[in-house]
């Protein structure tokens, strides 16, 4: 029997993001962002148990149902509300008209290991909603609110896959080729992109 390596993990940083081609499933570039002080991903596998025999017999799955991520940044700029939301900008002034539809994105962000090495978050495809403003009124050293949005991601691809998770301490982990899973830039990428999930026990 395996022993269990005790590790935990902490922290959350290199947050990235690349807008999502809807019909290409490709992303053109990425944009590394600073400031990101929470991040936070909530999966929801809805399971159904049946009854017979006046006990419990089998439990359904009804696979992942709902996949969302909620992120807090200290500041959400103009740049990055162009690419998820779609906002105009003019002479400076960023625009925000009532048909508003966000573009697809993908993201990734890292956490840290005890162990010293890395866990690698990839959300494949989703919207994230507005930010809201909540500041307040300065009494003493500054107490900014970070920005938070929420995502809501759906599957990507015709493996219809919605989160990739690498680990820098699994075998055969490469960070490029993980990389490239998340944001793939063309045809060849998504070739990797569907050797990497058609791995079997991956």
């Amino acid at each position: 029997m395996a022993d269990n390596k005790k590790v935990a993990k902490f922290g959350a940083s290199k947050f990235e993001y690349g807008v999502v081609d809807d019909e290409k499933n490709t992303v053109a570039e990425t944009r590394q962002i600073s400031g990101l002080s929470e991040v936070k991903v909530e999966l929801t596998n809805e399971l159904k148990t049946l009854a017979a025999d006046d006990s419990p017999y089998l439990v359904l799955s009804g696979g992942i149902t709902e996949a969302k991520e909620t992120i807090n940044l200290y500041d959400t700029d103009t740049k990055m509300k162009q690419d998820l939301f779609g906002i105009k900008v003019v002479k400076g002034v960023e625009i925000y008209e009532k048909d508003l539809t966000p573009n697809y994105v993908a993201t990734l962000f890292r956490t840290k290991m005890s162990n010293g090495k890395y866990v690698w978050v990839g959300m494949l495809k989703g919207m994230f909603s507005l930010p809201a403003l909540n500041t307040k009124a300065q009494d003493g050293a500054p107490d900014p609110e970070a920005d938070e949005i929420e995502g809501s991601f759906v599957p990507r691809g015709d493996q219809e896959l919605i989160l990739l998770i690498g680990r820098e301490d699994n075998e055969g982990f490469d960070f490029e080729t993980f990389h490239k899973a998340v944001f793939p830039k063309n045809d060849q990428d998504l070739e990797a992109f569907k050797e990497v999930s058609s791995v079997p026990g991956a």
